[in-house]
């Protein structure tokens, strides 16, 4: 029984899962970050010992290098004073012996202090017993008497004149010859100086022990100074008792490499000797500005234990630390692990509860955390599903009643094996059998299709089963009493995984469907049948009219001239008028019917389309300056001279939309626009100022038979065809066509084409500019009289062509200030568009007989007679053309005669001088 609860204990559960992953992730950072706190402080440790050390060494060579330096300087200074040039005379009085005395004394750190002659010989000393010793062939005496220059000796036991030191020797020179050595003094430094600076060094927390001391050696390894213990050491590793005191060599002579930094690299290192690891810092002289030649280094030693001793008690505590935080750890885990496993527990009961199809089974949990959170979502999830499963359920038998009232049938199979599974509905009205024997019947399914679409339902099912892809077809099935009836089946695939396992599908019968598309489609054959009968009977129809037409027409003009009252001419005109009506209303619809009938034929060939556009406005011009209107046509610098269209529809969509501009404008103007539009579109745009076209009537406008509004028909007259008739030209030939207008303002037609341009053209534009400015250049013309069409055409013309232009509505205030007019600017050209009165014309006859005078000339609309005033005259409208050849006075356009009561129609569009 224990074993089996200490199994549930350790069994991998939520819980105890929660509790190691949160026992790994809290102690886990504690043991890595207390690992390395503990090396990085036994490194911090580590590094102040050895820094410390550092600076006392330091410290302490310091006071070794001022004591040297110090006493170096007062020898100098000694061998400088004037008392020392006695010694090259032997100190006879004795007065440097006495100096020297005096100085031993009061210093008390020289073993001896002499001064030797030239010769080599001690002439005063500070100890009486040196004088008169002989030192010529002492090595310090001739490397002194060579160099002439102070140095140090090294600390030796001086065997001439006694004493264990270190020596300073100082040359010392004639007093007003620097050159010239007159003696030398030398004194000993006493090594108990030396030696009691090197023991007061603080190495540990007491005076120096076998833990920590301080030892000065030389380059060779020699002790020059250190504690007792290791002086009388008996561990020495070697000795030389003739010049050294003890004449010991310290123990690192026995490791070179590590003799050879401490002597040159200052720094502290660790190393191990048997048993015991020391921490070695070295300070050498050659830091140091007066011993540097010396070649000493100071060693301090400390045991490593000894001074790393504070790391165990810090190693203590960390583990004591570690031991609580890691207790306490485990205890909030422990808590917490309960606190979320105990509540997933519980969860996990209850979706096994869910499991079994108990969806009443409610769940709540006591917090406020997510977990609390998730049950409730999770609880409102069992809530949506019953509810949605009580839907689904509702919806079935729903679905079931709507299968069983709808007139279709479906069904549903399996592939592997074939077998059909499901079927439902209207079987027995549709298809005349009931669900059992319609099962039954399906294995003859051949008897039941008609032959016609055998491969038809062969091939719907082959696509869907193989593609994977939901189809349809429509068949004829043997109804139950035998009947043929045509029926649509729309089949959709099951697919699970990445194959098809199974097909559902609906049929529905679409007998009378059919059979209404039947009499539908032979319906549209009749109409077909019939438009075409009334096409060709239209085309008979109009051609049977137009031949008396035409006729009538003939006798009509004979009658004319057969000088008729005038009561009857008014009668003849008004017959011609209604002839001539009814002859473009039959050319309207014969054009019409073939339009629709496609039998409407287009030959394109090159045309000058300027020509096109002004015979076109030439054709309206009589009868729309009869009613007081103004015509012009301006055609962009980039329109090129030739195109290649078909010209007869071209100059036919041309007419009819410059005649209905005309016919429903009764004042202001007409202008016809034109310009290449890119990719070779020809766009052209025929603005009025007439009645006006209300927005809602626009886009019906180019329906046959439809105008803006009837009482616009009985007003104006007309059949609707015409726009109509334009439409469908432009919608032939690749073109289209369009509108804008406001009601009561005018209108705007404007249409694009694509058209032919040839190769190799010159625009009109660009050649005309090119002879003004060679003719006349800096040249300009004035325009006097409202008409604002024509003002627009010869601005526009004279922009392109790099002419002054300028234009004054009324002659007043021309009359008031002619020559300041003419003279102000150079006017080759003045166009009078008016009437010229008597004022006017006495103005003007100065300057009609001036050679280099500007030329006058008189624009007349076609509706006035010539021979008003004996001016040169040109009608209105006029081209762009016509309007160069006139003012460079070239081409057959010039004719020399003006003659009065010349018929209107011949002087269209002539220039007349």
């Amino acid at each position: 029984m224990d074993r089996r609860k200490a199994r549930f204990r350790l069994a991998p559960t939520i819980q105890n899962k929660l509790l190691a992953v949160m026992l790994i992730v809290a102690l886990a950072p504690i043991m890595v970050f207390g690992t390395l706190a503990y090396f990085k402080s036994r490194e911090t440790i580590i590094n102040q010992v050895g820094e410390r050390l550092q600076a006392t060494s330091l410290l302490a060579m310091s006071q070794i290098d001022r004591t040297f330096g110090f006493s170096q300087e007062n020898i100098r200074s000694w061998a400088a004073l004037d008392v020392m040039q006695a010694v090259e005379r032997g100190d006879p009085e004795g007065v440097v012996s006495e100096m020297l005395f005096d100085y031993q004394r009061a210093y008390g750190v020289y073993n001896t202090l002499v001064a030797v002659d030239v010769d080599g010989v001690v002439v005063a000393a500070g100890d009486s017993d040196l004088i008169g010793i002989s030192l010529e062939q002492v090595a310090w005496f001739q490397r002194v008497m060579q160099d002439r220059q102070p140095f140090l000796l090294p600390l030796r036991l001086d065997p001439e004149l006694g004493g264990y030191g270190v020596s300073i020797v100082v040359p010392i020179f004639r007093k007003y010859q620097p050159d010239k050595l007159v003696g030398v003094l030398k004194a000993s430094l006493d090594w108990r100086e030396l030696l009691s600076q090197v023991s007061a060094i603080n190495v540990g927390p007491d005076e120096q022990e076998e833990s920590g001391y301080a030892v000065l050696i030389d380059v060779d390894g020699y002790v020059l100074a250190a504690p007792d213990f290791i002086l009388f050491d008996e561990d020495a590793s070697g000795v030389d008792g003739s010049t050294r005191v003890y004449g010991k060599r310290w123990w690192v002579v026995d490791n070179p490499m590590l003799l050879d930094r401490l002597l040159n690299r200052p720094g502290h290192r660790y190393i191990r000797r048997g048993k015991q690891e020391l921490l070695l810092v070295n300070m050498p002289a050659r830091e140091f500005k007066y011993i540097r030649d010396t070649g000493w280094s100071l060693v301090l030693v400390r045991d490593a234990e000894d001074a790393l001793k504070d790391i165990a008690f810090i190693r203590e505590r960390a583990v004591l630390i570690g031991l609580i935080a890691a207790l306490l750890i485990g205890v909030v885990a422990y808590v917490m692990s309960r606190q979320i496993g105990a509540p997933i527990a519980r969860l996990s009961s209850w979706a096994e509860e869910l499991t079994r199809g108990n969806l009443d089974r409610q769940i709540s949990l006591r917090s406020n955390d997510e977990l609390a959170q998730l049950a409730t979502s999770l609880d409102n999830m069992r809530c949506n599903l019953k509810k949605n499963l009580d839907e689904l359920y509702d919806s079935k038998e729903r679905y079931q009643s709507i299968i069983n009232s709808i007139d279709c049938v479906v069904w549903e199979a399996e592939l592997n094996p074939p077998k059909v599974s499901f079927i439902s509905g209207q079987v027995k009205h549709v298809l005349g059998y009931s669900s059992e024997q319609l099962k039954q019947e399906l294995v003859y399914w051949r008897r039941h299709i008609h032959p016609d679409h055998h491969e038809q339902v062969l091939e719907a099912f082959r696509y869907a089963t193989q593609e994977g892809s939901d189809t349809y077809i429509e068949f004829k099935v043997r109804h139950g009493d035998g009947d043929w009836v045509w029926v649509k089946a729309l089949v959709s695939v099951v697919i699970e995984g990445l194959s098809v396992v199974g097909l559902r599908g609906v049929v529905v019968d679409i007998n009378e469907i059919v059979q209404a598309s039947e009499e539908m489609e032979e319906a549209r054959d009749m109409a077909v049948k019939t438009a075409e009968n009334k096409s060709r009977f239209m085309a008979i129809v109009s051609h049977e009219i137009r031949t008396p037409m035409n006729g009538m027409l003939g006798m009509l003009d004979m009658f004319n001239e057969s000088g008729l009252r005038d009561d009857q001419q008014q009668m003849l005109e008004l017959a011609k008028r209604s002839g001539r009506n009814l002859l473009a209303l039959v050319d309207d619809v014969m054009d019409f019917t073939r339009l629709e009938s496609g039998q409407m034929q287009f030959h394109n060939e090159e045309v000058n389309i300027h020509d096109l556009f002004n015979s076109a406005v030439s054709l309206v011009a009589v009868d729309a300056y009869r009613r007081g209107l103004d015509l012009g046509m301006v055609a962009e610098a980039g329109l090129p001279q030739r195109v290649v269209t078909d010209v007869t529809k071209l100059r036919q969509v041309l007419t009819s939309l410059l005649s209905n501009a005309a016919k429903f404008t009764e004042h202001g103007s007409i202008m016809l626009w034109a310009e290449l539009l890119p990719e070779n579109r020809l766009y052209v745009e025929i603005k009025d100022t007439g009645v006006g076209i209300a927005a809602e009537r626009q886009r019906d406008l180019f329906h046959p038979f439809v105008q803006e509004d009837l009482s616009n028909t009985r007003k104006f007259g007309g059949s609707g065809l015409g726009l109509a008739l334009c439409e469908g030209l432009l919608r032939a030939m690749g073109g289209s066509i369009g509108v804008r207008s406001i009601k009561g303002v005018g209108s705007s037609f404007y249409f694009e084409l694509p058209v032919e341009v040839p190769a190799n053209q010159t625009s009109l534009s660009v050649r005309m500019r090119h002879d003004f400015q060679q003719q006349y250049p800096e040249a300009a013309v004035l325009l006097i009289g409202d008409l604002p069409a024509t003002q627009m055409v010869m601005q526009m013309a004279c922009q392109q062509w790099a002419l002054g232009f300028h234009w004054e509505p009324k002659e007043s205030r021309i009359i008031r200030q002619l020559d300041e007019v003419l003279y102000r600017r150079n006017y080759r050209w003045i166009f009078i568009a008016q009437e010229i009165s008597d004022r006017f014309w006495e103005k003007l006859n100065p300057y009609l007989d001036e050679k280099d005078g500007p030329k006058i000339i008189q624009l007349r609309v076609p509706t006035e007679r010539y021979g008003q005033r004996p001016l040169p005259h040109m009608y209105v409208p006029f081209s762009q053309r016509q309007l160069a050849d006139c003012l460079l006075g070239r081409g057959e356009e010039m004719v020399q005669v003006v003659q009065s009561n010349v018929p209107i129609q011949s002087a269209l569009p002539r220039v007349l001088v």
